[in-house]
């Protein structure tokens, strides 16, 4: 498929100038942002890749990190695209000579998951449509006898490009992108049989590698998959080596020539926009703004040698689309391996994310795992995006056992740490919606016990129920030392008896006469309606939470009803649990008119339930 069409974009985008630059938000398409003037030079890296003949390497970083428009610009410099790189390195570069390569470019994330079955024969069609492409006569790719393999017709394919004319090399280039996709997307049954298909044709892939100029693999995660990962002659990984951990991401030079340089009048508007919304129209710098821009979106080191981290190319793009930050990664979508996990064992993950860094074995960090359901937590993390590499001191340590009666060999410790401030929020942010699940669903294994206790006034019961059920279950997952998480994990947890019990609802946040309520719950029971009435507060007395009901009117809407409980509760923020509380109980008698009884209150004892410590 020889490059024969004009660059209309490019072409455009010169003779207009910086004012019809647009933000290519979401391409992989390195002709637009070559054409916008956004794109990071990485045409070193790729004439790097071009050095030598037959390497089978191998690259994960996690997503949204331009993977697909590195591919796509490996693409257009096989095809001899040299124009489209005038103002890149490869362009200067004279060593490189423009030689034009047949192209195979599969993205796996695009393949049939249903099944083994029709991944094998996506995969074969796609096959025959390259080899339409280049004109190869079908003949010489189909079999002799019977239907036609996924083995058979790769390798015929590649023997075929290796002798096409019209200028072509006899070496063509691999590109697989998203390759670990299929595994992650199919269902848990079909796991064997979809892995069984790709270890067929990564098996084809290795034993061409004499064959092709380069064969180029990526992805998300790290596993054993024979033909890829496993054997002695698997491919080069290069995820983490020194010289390629700046191959994706924009640098801080990045960011300066492409989003600041020539400008000032897109900056002069954002940094208007964020002091409108952000900053109360206080004074703010071009300086503070790089600043916040770091602070937010950089921070990802891909080998421990390097010094500078780069910018997640995606969620900057998306900032000066904006003019104005946001949780961008997040809001695109999460990866889809760590959502199953999450979903398989929410209590994995049950750590204390505010550490500054997570120490891991270098043996453990870099080991493949068996599967990919058998990734550890840490290794996960980074390969999905929420932790990468530490610049805290590295700590050597000499392990004492010795391996086949040789030296005792170093097991360095890596520290892995949280990027930046945008990954730290998106992952308290998943984590927190299925924390949020998961109370509603331990809501409702304990929808019997909350309900009566409530109904029989059985209050230490009920917050028995509360410190044990539901926060001490929370825990780091999804609590901090705020008043928001504590209402959150509570709400979630009494939502779950309160929407699934006939004539009971609950809701958070309500608005009242000058205020908002913590959490309402209203319980329709023997044709007799009670409302409850909670105000959550740290390090706060009971006391002082019921006198907020009080002062700001929360309960007063509520008048129709036959009985009001008003419960203040005290958060710690060090236990994050609940420690002290109070009740007060407002009841009618026969005259339709409330009583109010004396409050009562409730302490910790000293093996951890609570008691009623007396009225006040």
């Amino acid at each position: 498929m020889e490059y024969k069409k004009e660059n209309k974009a490019l072409k455009t985008a010169n003779q207009q100038g910086e004012k019809s630059v647009q933000i290519p938000v979401g391409s992989a398409d390195v002709k637009e942002m070559i054409a916008q003037k956004l794109y990071a030079d990485k045409t070193p890296y790729i004439t790097k890749l071009f050095k030598t003949n037959g390497i089978y390497y191998f690259f994960t970083r996690p997503r949204r990190f331009g993977k697909s428009l590195l591919l796509d610009t490996i693409d257009q410099i096989a095809k001899g695209n040299k124009e489209l790189f005038k103002t890149c390195a490869i362009y200067r570069d004279q060593t490189y000579k423009w030689k034009k390569y047949p192209v195979i470019w599969l993205n796996f994330s695009k393949l049939a998951k249903d099944s083994s079955e029709k991944l094998q024969n996506n995969l074969i069609d796609i096959l025959y449509a390259f080899a339409k492409n280049y004109t190869i006569d079908r003949n010489e790719i189909d079999p002799i006898i019977g239907e036609p393999t996924l083995e058979g017709t790769l390798e015929k394919l590649i023997n075929a490009l290796t002798k096409l004319d019209n200028g072509y090399e006899p070496t063509p280039i691999i590109l697989i992108d998203e390759y670990d996709s299929p595994l992650i997307s199919c269902e848990k049954e079909q796991y064997e049989a979809v892995l069984s298909v790709l270890s067929s044709f990564f098996r084809v892939l290795k034993g061409s590698q004499k064959d092709c100029k380069l064969i180029f693999v990526t992805g998300v995660t790290k596993f054993h998959l024979s033909g890829l990962t496993s054997g002695a002659n698997s491919a080069n990984d290069i995820s983490l080596h020194e010289d390629y951990a700046e191959m994706l991401g924009y640098t801080e030079e990045d960011i300066n020539n492409l989003f600041f340089k020539g400008k000032e009048d897109n900056i002069h508007a954002i940094i208007e926009n964020i002091k409108k919304e952000y900053r109360g129209n206080k004074e703010y710098t071009v300086d503070e703004l790089k600043q916040e821009l770091k602070n937010y979106y950089s921070g990802y080191y891909f080998a421990r040698s390097i010094k500078q981290g780069v910018y997640n190319p995606d969620s900057i793009l998306k900032f000066f689309y904006e003019k104005g930050f946001g949780n961008y990664w997040s809001n695109s979508g999460n990866p889809t391996i760590l959502l199953k996990q999450i979903q398989q064992n929410i209590y994995r993950f049950d750590m204390n994310w505010e550490k500054d860094s997570f120490p891991i074995k270098k043996n453990e960090f870099k080991n493949l795992a068996c599967s990919i359901h058998e990734i550890p937590l840490l290794p996960l993390m980074y390969q999905t995006g929420y932790l990468t590499m530490s610049l805290d001191p590295i700590k050597d340590h000499v392990e004492d056992e010795c391996i086949d009666g040789l030296d005792n060999v170093y097991n360095i410790t890596y520290y892995l740490k949280f990027p930046n401030r945008e990954v730290r929020s998106s992952l308290k942010l998943t984590l927190s919606r299925f924390i949020a699940q998961k109370q509603q669903e331990t809501g409702k294994i304990y929808s019997a016990s909350i309900l009566e206790s409530l109904r029989k006034e059985a209050w230490v019961a009920f917050l028995n129920v509360i410190r044990s059920g539901c926060l001490a279950k929370a825990g780091y997952r999804f609590l901090d030392k705020t008043e928001k998480s504590f209402q959150g994990a509570l709400y979630s947890f009494l939502n779950g008896p309160f929407h699934t019990t006939y004539d009971t609802w609950a809701s958070a946040e309500r608005d009242s006469g000058i205020g908002r309520t913590d959490i309402i719950m209203e319980d329709q029971y023997n044709d007799q309606s009670t409302v409850y009435v909670f105000e959550l507060k740290v390090d706060k007395s009971p006391l002082y939470a019921l006198e907020q009901i009080h002062s700001k009117d929360y309960s007063m809407q509520y008048d129709l009803c036959y009985k009001k409980v008003l419960i203040g509760l005290k958060y710690d923020p060090i236990k994050l649990n609940i420690t002290e509380a109070a009740v007060e109980v407002h009841q009618k008698d026969d005259k339709n008119e409330f009583q109010v009884m004396p409050p009562k209150n409730f302490t910790i004892n000293p093996v951890g339930y609570f008691q009623e410590v007396g009225s006040k």
